[in-house]
Parts: C-alpha cells; sequence; structure tokens
C-alpha cells in the first residue's frame, strides 16, 4: 500500500472517530471576465466544535449539514438562507453524515454510524417528517458506506470502505450493486447536467478526477486533482470543478483544461478550507476552526 493510499484511508477512519473543530461558511460566488470570486462570508454554524458536510437543497433555500452535539454524536441540521434560522431535523443516539437529498425531493439520506457496534448504514429520512427514517443499505451486508452521490431515487454510487476502498454503482430497484473502481477518494457527485458522477481515484500514483457514465458504463479523466489537495471537490451549476488546496480554492474548466485561482475575501479567516457545496450564486464552505 503506498503512503498516498494510506492516507486515504486514514481520513476516512479518522472522519468517523475524530471529529476536529469546524465551520460552516456561505458566501456569494460570481464570476467576471472568466474569473471567479467569492465575496460576503458568513459563518452560520455558528458554535465551537464540528460543523460539516454542507449540502443545499435542489429547490427550497436550505443549507443541510451535520453537527456535533454534546455528547459528541452528530445531527443533521438545516440553515434558512433567507430567515437564517437554524432546524435541528435528526435527534438520535447514533451519527448522522454526509446528508444528501435524494431526487425527488421527499427524503434525506445519511450515513449513520451506529453508536452500537461502529456499522455505517446509508439511511433516509422523510424531509417532512424527519423521525420516519428506514435503512436504504445496511452495512453488514453491503460493507461500511462511508460516502454517497444520487443521480436518481434508485441510482447511486457509493463508497464502501475495505482495503482497499472501493466505488460502487447501485440500482435499488433491481436491485444491482456494481464495483467500479478502487483506491477512491472522498469527493462523488453527480456532474451538473449530465447524468454522470465524478470521484477521484489513486491511478499509478497520481491521484486523477474521474467521470463515471452509467449509460455507456465508461470512466474517463476530467483531470489530475491539485498537487497537496485533500480532494475535496465540487461544482458550479454551469460546469466547473472546484477544488479546496490549503486555504485555497482553485477551479477548472473543462472546456479550456485550465486550473485558476479563486479570488476569496479578505475578511474570510485564512484557515484550511475543506468540503464545498454550491447552489446557483451561492457557496458553503467548511473551514477549519
Amino acid at each position: 500500500m503506498t503512503f498516498r493510499l494510506l492516507f486515504f484511508c486514514l481520513l476516512v477512519t479518522l472522519s468517523v472517530q475524530a471529529q476536529p473543530g469546524t465551520d460552516v461558511y456561505l458566501l456569494d460566488l460570481s464570476v467576471s471576465q472568466g474569473k471567479m470570486s467569492l465575496s460576503n462570508p458568513k459563518n452560520i454554524s455558528d458554535k465551537v466544535g464540528y460543523d460539516n458536510q454542507p449540502f443545499f437543497h435542489p429547490s427550497q433555500p436550505l443549507l443541510y449539514y451535520v453537527s456535533a452535539m454534546p455528547d459528541k454524536q452528530t445531527d443533521v441540521w438545516s440553515y434558512n438562507l433567507k430567515t437564517g434560522a437554524r432546524t435541528q431535523l435528526t435527534q438520535t443516539p447514533d451519527s448522522e453524515y454526509s446528508p444528501t437529498v435524494i431526487p425527488g425531493s421527499q427524503y434525506l439520506s445519511c450515513i449513520v454510524q451506529r453508536a452500537s457496534n461502529g456499522d455505517q448504514d446509508l439511511v433516509k429520512y422523510e424531509l417532512k417528517k424527519p423521525t420516519n427514517a428506514s435503512i436504504i443499505l445496511e452495512s453488514r451486508k453491503v460493507g461500511k458506506v462511508g460516502y454517497q452521490a444520487w443521480i436518481s431515487d434508485h441510482e447511486l454510487v457509493t463508497f464502501i470502505l475495505g482495503e482497499p476502498q472501493t466505488l460502487h454503482f447501485m440500482n435499488l430497484a433491481q436491485p444491482k450493486d456494481t464495483i467500479l473502481a478502487p483506491n477512491i477518494g472522498r469527493s462523488l457527485h453527480r456532474i451538473p447536467k449530465q447524468k454522470a458522477f465524478s470521484f477521484v481515484q489513486i491511478v499509478d500514483g497520481k491521484a486523477m478526477i474521474r467521470s463515471y457514465d452509467p449509460a455507456r458504463n465508461t470512466i474517463t479523466d476530467i483531470t489530475e486533482a491539485q498537487a497537496g489537495s485533500d480532494h475535496y471537490n465540487t461544482w458550479t451549476p454551469n460546469g466547473i470543478l472546484l477544488e479546496s488546496k490549503g486555504n485555497e480554492i482553485w477551479s477548472f474548466n473543462p472546456v479550456s483544461k485550465q486550473w485558476q485561482m479563486v479570488q476569496l475575501p479578505d475578511n474570510l479567516p485564512k484557515k484550511k478550507i475543506s468540503r464545498m457545496a454550491v447552489q446557483g450564486s451561492k457557496i458553503a464552505i467548511v473551514l477549519d476552526e
């Protein structure tokens, strides 16, 4: 196992065992003369401790994230972009991670780490009544689920922990579970305006950002990840790839094949940036405390 692959595995394990202090910031995103810039940062989680994994509702002014509670487990919260109100959605003895709205917008899916035995199941919560929950994927049957991304209400890709960790494409309607790639990273995303997913994979010692097209069952390279990054990325609605690197954010245009540094506001704390999410002209980023 290479050092880079070992580093990937350690980060996945640590992400569900140790929770460093992080904050979720909301900013405005704009593009002028081909250059992207961010402005008006606001700390919307606004507390000491772990606040992370932002995800925008596709049609409502809501941002979901997870927050560590006094007993150290994590619950899902929402932030209303119009009113600034924060609402706790889950209140369980287990820890919820990676809140993601399932296409159709009736359910929110999460990775649930069980307090009793450490299992990591994929669970869905009814958005209108979050106390209504059901298991989508049970880790004792498919392996511990680390991350997920959906392309329809029954098709998704998952990160399954193991040696090595693997990318799976799952069709819940059939049901069908196809292993696509080993040695993958944590960022799984649907690519805007495509029925395809992006993911990061270590290939011949390089961290490649790649796409998977389920209809064609093909994997293609998008670009090599930024050197020195932790491989957190996301997409803008018009198909620009963003990747965090230390306290910087870089953008990649798949048409021009060029990386550019994103201009950050002077009043944004100069802290390490990790996860990101974009919806329209808004971006949520996670900063170290």
